[in-house]
């Protein structure tokens, strides 16, 4: 993922206080840490996600799956 990508994400996780970028070592550097809400968040928000993986698996199929994923992929490299 890009550097503008990566902030562009962080940025309404940091607002909503689930994640905090700081300076790391090097002033060019950052650290991302969740924090303790942003902890809570994943834990509650990861079970949903996996639910919602394994259904599109049950539905669509392991080989359809991956030529999607490939697809995508594809579409993303071009898209740079």
């Amino acid at each position: 993922m890009d550097r503008t990508t990566l902030t562009h994400n962080l940025g309404p996780l940091s607002k909503q206080g689930w994640a905090r970028v700081e300076v790391g070592e090097d002033h060019r550097m950052r650290v991302v840490t969740l924090t303790q809400e942003g902890k809570r968040v994943l834990a509650q928000a990861l079970p949903l996600w996996q639910q919602a993986q394994s259904q599109v698996l049950d539905r669509l199929g392991p080989q359809h799956v991956e030529a999607l994923l490939a697809e995508l992929s594809t579409a993303a490299a071009l898209s740079h």
